[in-house]
């Protein structure tokens, strides 16, 4: 359970044929995260050869070699593998970063109020770029006596929770062994062990207050709560990067290659419109282009000032455990001084917005790479994050919160788009695809799913085209200039270790990393789903599908209309200079299996001089979805993550309480696992049943019930539902918002109420009109669970007035039936 795992033999399935044997193997393994190594024969006849001597390990990146060794001394080969179970020493790394050793908030905030006549002399200025300038001087150069930026070494962290006390009782132990072992008496021998089991209780003690108060503090952190968990594990996989060639090449290269390929990219796709081979002559005077009609101008939006009330909400509603920008100032810091600085800091960010001037300081970035996969000294397997200063970020955030809200308000943002949207997620996207696919299959359709993959689409946005659009969805000119100021001129440096890169200028793209980004992006693209004639296209932000149903006997028009609206997405990219990744795009045909066996073998498609074959399963928002939506690869996936997160955790639960590890367990395992459970709800009893097991090992995990011991009781010891009763919660939850307009549109117009078809005042006035599904595919959607649950449901429930009480009472209500 969480240890390297080695399972090797014969086990007479040959893994180089698809039978029931070796499928049911794979699929097993797969869910207890073990891979098999061993791809060539191990056995060979005159007549055949067979793979039927395994190795599965559950820890690939140990493994430095693998195979079989081809010798006559039996008729089966001998397999070997040659595992890396001892890490090589890593040369000193250093980082340059502030030095809070000696830091007091307290003093930090005495000392910058005594700069006040010269914070207030901010107020009299007219320029943000001199409001800044001074900010900072003054805020900087406070904070560097308190806080100094320093380049240290990075060594291996000392215990926190090993305190003054506890060293003391850890030097008494060893003083006590080293005189026991000097005189051998066993008066000595008692002193010393209870020495020793009093410091070890200490140290358990200390640990787990030490990992509570860590875990309560980044419980809403996904990414910090696994950093809790493996500084706690003994054992780690990842080495630390090393390069060939000196840091400072490295981070010019890197920084040369983040910088232009937003540039590359646009003008690659720009000139793809105008390759015959690419594209086709066709016909495009019916290609719907972006509306340029401009909105009155009493109705276009500007900016407001915002009050210090505001400024300090946004600011205290920011998590203090994000890595701070090129100034090195953390969001913990700015939080001590917000007394101080807040007065300040709003007339700054004010003066901004009404002089439509974004400071320049404001504008640098500094680059981290982080490994994708592949050589990790190509700039290209790297993915840059950009990390600004959390000031800008304040700012951005007033801008968000103003213009998103006009943009909501007046529905300017196109209903096709569910990215950056009050009540819309993945899961609302997903339910959606999942309820258009299910009622073509209750019709006898086939539908065509296609994922189209955008190429860098953050780094190749172009300013100018962004701008017009900016202006086309209601932005006053005052509001463009600001933006138009927020996008130019900004520079971007990349950081490797404590070795920063010559800063170059981004001339393209929305900068990563950025409050302001994505709903920039989703803005850029706001025209693009209106560009097809024949197909639905979705997206969510950047990641955009089409769906086409059809029925087996107009089969052969679907490749003409398929293509024909890919050309036409492909067409409007290449206008916006957004580049398509025909290699990554993913094309599916979804249906019955009486359907899907009816059409023809050839079902492959053009796209961009690519023939792109259909494929069995794919990935999209998350979650996995196959050609008969059963769910069956999305359980098998999510069964293995989840073991493998809750065997991690089962190494290391010594160190945590019980409070501690539900709160883990419940962000990093129960989160994960319930992730879009109203569209995957559907699926079957067996997997429903496999996902129980999971839930199980996690109750087992936190209660240290036996694993032969009923799991009822620590399911209510924890207040947990199981999961067949939890997705029915969680399906309740999702109808409430459908039906008290807590949900997108698409969502909310699925259910009608029998009131608004026929006026007669009956005691079903108010239920919703059940859906007429001639199938079981049909009867597997939302919109038909969804209404069946709704009417299911008790009265008292449906009248509440607030969403939280509606999930708190029910489930109160299920788990009294349940655990009665």
């Amino acid at each position: 359970m969480g240890k390297l795992i080695i399972l090797l033999g014969d086990l007479n399935c040959d893994m180089l044929k698809p039978t029931p044997g070796s499928a049911s193997l794979i699929k097993t393994t797969k869910e207890l995260n073990l891979n098999q190594l061993i791809k060539s024969p191990t056995r060979i006849t005159e007549s055949s050869q067979t793979l039927v001597d395994v190795i599965f390990v559950s820890s690939p990146r140990l493994v430095v070699n693998s195979g079989v060794i081809e010798t006559c001394i039996s008729d089966h080969f001998p397999v070997y593998v040659s595992l890396k179970l001892k890490t090589d020493k890593s040369p000193p790394n250093y980082i340059t970063t502030r030095s809070y050793n000696k830091y007091d908030p307290d003093l930090f905030a005495i000392d910058l109020a005594s700069n006040r006549d010269r914070l207030v002399s901010i107020f009299r200025m007219d320029n943000v770029d001199e409001k800044l300038t001074i900010f900072n001087e003054i805020f900087l150069n406070t904070l560097d006596k308190h806080a100094p930026v320093k380049t240290i070494k990075v060594r291996g962290k000392s215990c926190p929770f090993i305190t003054s006390e506890i060293k003391a009782s850890m030097i008494k132990r060893d003083q006590l062994h080293s005189l026991f072992r000097k005189t051998r008496d066993h008066y000595d021998w008692l002193n010393f062990r209870e020495a020793r089991n009093f410091t070890k209780t200490a140290l358990v003690n200390a640990q787990k207050e030490h990992v509570l108060k860590e875990v309560q503090q980044h419980r809403n952190n996904t990414g910090s709560l696994w950093k809790v968990i493996k500084e706690n594990i003994a054992y780690r996989e990842r080495e630390s990067v090393v390069y060939s060639k000196e840091p400072k090449l490295v981070a010019e290269e890197f920084n040369h290659f983040f910088s232009t390929i937003g540039v590359n990219a646009a003008k690659k796709a720009s000139t793809l419109i105008q390759d015959p081979s690419v594209y086709p002559a066709r016909n495009l005077s019916d290609v719907n282009r972006t509306d340029n009609s401009y909105p009155e101008e009493n109705d276009r939006f500007s900016f407001t000032p915002v009050s210090c009330s505001e400024i300090r909400n946004i600011i205290l509603a920011m998590p203090s455990n994000k890595s701070p920008g090129k100034d090195k100032v953390s969001m913990r810091v700015i939080k001590h001084s917000l007394p101080v600085i807040l007065g300040p800091l709003t007339d700054i960010i004010n003066c901004s917005l009404s002089s439509s001037s974004f400071p320049i300081a404001w504008k640098e970035a500094e680059v981290i790479p982080l490994l994708k996969d592949g050589n990790h000294e190509e700039a290209s397997n790297n993915r840059p994050l950009s990390l600004l200063t959390f000031l800008s970020k304040i700012c951005e955030k007033v801008a968000l919160n103003q213009f998103g809200s006009y943009l909501m308000k007046n529905k300017k943002l196109s209903t096709h788009q569910s990215g950056n949207k009050k009540h819309h997620s993945c899961e609302t996207l997903n339910l959606l695809t999942g309820d258009t696919i299910l009622k073509a299959m209750d019709g006898k359709l086939v539908t065509a799913l296609i994922l189209i993959d955008l190429s860098k689409a953050f780094d190749s946005v172009n300013h100018t085209f962004l701008l017009t659009k900016l202006s086309n969805v209601g932005a006053s000119p005052s509001v463009v200039k600001w933006f138009e100021s927020y996008l130019t001129g900004r520079t971007q440096s990349v950081r490797i270790g404590s070795t920063v890169s010559t800063p170059l200028p981004v001339s393209y793209g929305v900068p990563q990393g950025a409050i302001l980004s994505p709903l920039l992006f989703s803005i850029y693209t706001n025209d693009l789903p209106s560009s097809v004639h024949h197909s639905k296209l979705e997206s969510y932000v950047d990641d955009s599908k089409i769906l086409l149903s059809f029925t087996v006997a107009n089969v052969d028009c679907l490749k003409q209309q398929l293509e024909e609206d890919l050309y036409l997405i492909a067409n409007s990219c290449s206008e916006n200079e957004l580049l398509i990744n025909p290699g990554k795009t993913k094309y599916m045909l979804i249906g019955t299996r009486q359907n899907l066996q009816q059409l023809p073998v050839d079902m492959t498609i053009n796209f961009l001089n690519e023939t792109i074959t259909p494929v069995s399963f794919a990935k999209d928002l998350g979650m996995t979805i196959d050609s008969y939506l059963t769910y069956d690869q999305h359980i098998t996936n999510l069964v293995s993550s989840c073991m493998n997160s809750l065997c991690q955790i089962n190494r290391v639960k010594k160190c945590f309480d019980k409070e501690a590890l539900t709160l883990i367990v419940s962000a990093l395992v129960m989160n994960k696992m319930f992730y879009c459970s109203t569209v995957w709800s559907n699926t079957s009893s067996t997997n429903i049943k496999k996902l129980q097991l999971v839930q199980n090992f996690a109750c087992r995990i936190i209660t240290n019930i036996g694993k032969f011991d009923h799991i009822s009781p620590g399911l209510r010891e924890l207040n947990w539902l199981p999961v067949k009763e939890q997705l029915l919660l969680r399906e309740a939850i999702m109808m409430y918002k459908c039906v008290n307009e807590l949900a997108p549109h698409y969502l909310s117009d699925l259910f009608t109420k029998r009131s608004d078809i026929h006026q007669r005042d009956t005691r079903s006035h108010d239920s919703l009109q059940i859906p007429l599904y001639k199938t079981s595919a049909g009867q597997r959607s939302f919109h038909y669970r969804g209404v069946t649950l709704w009417h299911d449901l008790d009265i008292k429930f449906k009248k509440l007035n607030s969403l939280k009480t509606f999930k708190n009472e029910l489930k109160r209500s299920m788990l009294e039936q349940i655990y009665k």
